[in-house]
């Protein structure tokens, strides 16, 4: 989708699906006409010592879609991926959502050429989990981040010494109080 704009009978909005599904449910909802968009960000690792490079979702766990009443109903009953479908219905709204969508368009395109980092909403401060990796299962509290490598630094104090170390954006996970 080169353009996002406002589809008659329908409304634009978000989907929340069920983790690692985002590729798999853009493509069900194409096959069915409805108009999808699933920003895509390159990232790459090492694989047996080579160098992979693969499209993941610029936003994990969420789908942006164009659907009317009864589309959105069909697709909760009969997609199992979806947690929830959240459709704008004030105009306003609907026309600001389609403004960030095309801007995030924007940012996916610049991605393929340029280092684009996502901000998952990590401040200094907030306490974390850590998801993934050596110190699965900790948690933490954010120290600073660290925006140039893409990390956010958390620390561990034990007998009056700190000691900090950088995680991935992507293996942490916000804990809500």
């Amino acid at each position: 989708m080169a353009y996002i704009e406002k589809q008659a009978d329908r409304h634009w909005g978000f989907a929340y699906l069920r983790p690692r599904t985002e590729k798999k449910v853009a493509e069900v909802l194409a096959g069915r006409d409805v108009p999808v968009f699933l920003p895509l960000v390159n990232k790459a690792r090492l694989h047996h010592g080579s160098k992979v490079v693969t499209q993941v979702p610029m936003i994990p766990g969420y789908i942006f879609l164009a659907a009317g009443d009864q589309e959105r109903n069909e697709l909760k009953r009969s997609e199992k991926n979806f947690v929830h479908i959240e459709l704008i219905r004030t105009r306003a709204e609907e026309e600001q959502l389609i403004r960030e969508l095309n801007a995030l368009r924007q940012f996916e395109i610049l991605a393929q050429t340029q280092e684009v980092h996502v901000n998952p909403g990590i401040q200094r401060g907030d306490k974390v989990v850590v998801t993934q990796g050596p110190l699965k299962g900790l948690e933490t509290e954010v120290i600073r981040r660290d925006d140039a490598r893409n990390a956010i630094i958390v620390n561990v104090t034990i007998l009056e010494k700190t000691v900090e170390y950088p995680v991935s954006a992507d293996e942490l996970k916000r804990i809500t109080s």
